[in-house]
């Protein structure tokens, strides 16, 4: 006689709870969604009462996927034809097991309310890989539920309701029919079942549907970073697990007729000067948004507005600024390649992609090959974000991050070593290299939780935002360095570039918080010996102080201009454009749930296959006005224009063909 009580019937019951507990989970993904709009409300301005509701609507096809696939264990263990799953025993294992696995989906769904800020997307697999290279987690993790404990609690309350809903409705007993007669009927039932799993996970049940992706949720919007919200977190890890090959682009039928839109192969002016080997001094600075900058931003606060960074509004003073300058890619890993090989994040960071292991274009190596000294500075601990293999990838020879500081005294307790001491070491090491030399340095003070040294509190404007205040201290940190770096032999004879990694995690004012404004940034070049000396004239790709308001400027740009300015004589590739020369297309390229293509004063958003938006952006800065096909003459070449890109870029990938062939 066994043990567990008996009830007639074929035992329906137990489907009937796997059901129940799969709609609990879908109500408990459409709160959870409902909850990432209001966390994240101010990233999306156009969202109304009319056209939440297809948002969130449409958001029920991916959560659909997301549980199934979440629970695919457990429907599997629930429908088996055999009737040892009604033991008590085995019914507490799936208990426990529905509770666990959608709890974790719940948890990435909850740490999306806040971290959605940082990359400005859901996040996908790439999220873990990128923080699998911190050796402080812990301290991470713990300043999260420090500073979010609301997210914290809120995951909580979300995993007592599973509880709720998993205690609520049991299976019961065991049905006292033959077990012969359950394993027929359960198997029909299960063949039903795996048919309609299938359908579910796959978004529908013809032959011709493809499955469904994160693309599809372009659907339901009628702006691409609506995307975000259609979509929830376990669908986007899913679907990103081992998807991170490109498709093979054939927009165009030649390789001639694609070069002749756009070519990332640079050739060297044969009228211009030698080379010129000036010293390169890069310093990327975290968060470092252009809402942050004064001088950028005179029309705000009805033109009283200052900013947080009177040390860089005195610098542009004296560099070659560009009006209209972006970042690539919306997080930090992003912006390394895009610097210092030219190579943009799409869709995914490209340091977190196979093709790294693909023969990479690289400033630092093109320079080592005239002779110069090469470094990277970075105070987090070493390994922090990967850049330490990476540079190493690019062939950078010295490497200094934390733990070659050597004094954690400097330490913030978080990221890093204080940006102001890290940036006076800097300056000392500088001081060590032979001339010619290069050297990059990634800040890391303007981190969450945005705190300063104590000795600063109440030094710097606070403003409406945390960051504010660490902007300032950074600013501070970047005059106090350049205080010290004009006293040295080699200033003169040296071009800085100053820009960020991207913009804030989250802005102010409406203008930074649409597509275009999330990815502004500033990038200065400023050669202190030519404006000493007059400048120089722009057929000898000087860098002469003043601003550009009309030709585009982005991080993949760096590289390219860098070598225009110091005459490199070789060809090379890169993505991007040399902006002190006279490139043939004056644009810029980042991806915001589409392809964002600039040019000129216009960006057009393409979703692979079609425009989804066009915006005059210079003058419509909170992109009101969708031009999409009503000015063919403007939409027309940029869409050539992006596709052209889109090819170089997936087919170069695929087929390791990033730099130039001897």
């Amino acid at each position: 006689m066994s043990s567990y009580s008996v009830a007639s019937g074929f035992g329906w019951r137990i489907h009937q709870v796997l059901l129940i507990r799969l709609l609990g989970i879908m109500i408990l993904f459409t709160v959870c969604r409902i909850l990432f709009y209001f966390f994240n409300q101010s990233f999306f301005p156009d969202v109304s009462f009319a056209s939440a509701p297809r948002l969130f609507l449409g958001g029920l096809r991916f959560d659909l996927v997301a549980v199934l696939y979440t629970n695919i264990l457990y429907v599997f263990l629930t429908l088996i034809p055999v009737t040892f799953k009604y033991r008590p025993a085995f019914q507490k294992f799936l208990d426990y097991l529905f509770i666990i696995t959608n709890s974790i989906a719940l948890l990435g769904n909850c740490a999306d309310f806040i971290y959605y800020r940082f990359t400005i997307k859901r996040s996908t697999w790439s999220v873990l890989q990128e923080f699998s290279h911190e050796n402080n987690m812990h301290k991470l993790f713990g300043g999260f539920l420090v500073n979010y404990w609301y997210v914290a609690l809120v995951w909580v309350l979300l995993v007592a309701a599973l509880v709720y809903l998993t205690r609520r409705w049991r299976v019961g007993t065991k049905p006292v029919r033959p077990a012969w007669q359950i394993f027929l009927v359960h198997s029909v039932l299960m063949t039903a079942a795996v048919f309609l799993f299938i359908g579910g996970v796959k978004g529908g049940f013809r032959h011709s549907t493809r499955p469904i992706t994160l693309s599809n949720a372009g659907e339901y919007v009628d702006k691409p970073k609506e995307m975000f919200i259609v979509l929830n977190t376990p669908f986007c890890i899913y679907k990103t697990l081992k998807n991170n090959d490109y498709q093979r682009a054939s927009f165009f039928k030649s390789e001639q007729e694609m070069n002749a839109v756009y070519s990332p192969i640079h050739y060297p002016d044969p009228n211009a000067p030698a080379f010129r080997p000036k010293n390169v001094v890069i310093l990327i600075w975290e968060s470092f948004g252009k809402e942050m900058v004064g001088t950028f931003n005179r029309d705000l606060e009805n033109g009283t507005y200052k900013g947080y960074t009177p040390f860089v509004d005195s610098l542009m003073q004296h560099s070659k600024v560009h009006w209209y300058s972006f970042a690539n890619g919306a997080k930090s890993i992003e912006a390394i390649p895009s610097v210092l090989t030219s190579i943009p994040g799409i869709m995914e960071p490209f340091i977190l992609t196979r093709y790294t292991d693909n023969k990479l274009p690289s400033l630092p190596e093109m320079l080592q090959a005239k002779g110069y000294h090469t470094s990277f500075f970075h105070g987090a601990p070493n390994g922090s974000m990967g850049f330490k293999a990476f540079t190493n990838l690019i062939g950078i020879k010295d490497y200094y991050g934390k733990t070659k500081y050597n004094n954690d005294a400097d330490y913030d307790g978080i990221w890093g070593i204080w940006d102001e001491e890290f940036l006076q070491f800097w300056s000392k090491k500088l001081d060590t290299f032979q001339q010619p030399f290069m050297s990059t340095l990634f800040t890391v003070s303007s981190h969450d939780p945005y705190k300063v040294p104590a000795r600063y509190q109440g030094k710097f404007p606070k403003g409406p935002l945390p960051i504010y205040e660490c902007m300032g201290y950074t600013d501070y940190a970047l005059r106090r360095f350049f205080d010290s770096a004009k006293t040295k032999p080699w200033f003169k004879n040296t071009l800085f570039v100053i820009t960020a990694d991207h913009s804030a995690t989250f802005a102010h004012y409406p203008q930074y918080q649409t597509s275009v404004g999330n990815f502004s940034i500033p990038i200065l070049f400023y050669a202190p010996g030519e404006e000493m000396s007059g400048g120089a004239s722009p057929s000898s790709n000087g860098v002469s102080p003043g601003t550009d308001s009309t030709r585009l400027v982005q991080q993949i740009d760096i590289m390219p201009s860098i070598l225009g300015y110091l005459h490199y004589d070789k060809p090379y590739f890169g993505f991007g454009k040399n902006v002190f020369g006279n490139p043939p297309l004056n644009f810029a390229v980042n991806y915001d749930g589409a392809y964002q293509w600039f040019n000129g004063p216009y960006v057009l958003q393409f979703d692979g296959r079609k425009t989804v938006g066009l915006y005059k952006y210079q003058e419509d800065k909170l992109l009101k006005n969708n031009l999409a096909g009503r000015i063919p003459e403007v939409q027309g070449p940029m869409e050539l224009q992006v596709k052209a890109f889109i090819q170089q870029y997936s087919n170069r990938m695929l087929d390791d063909r990033l730099t130039v062939t001897p």
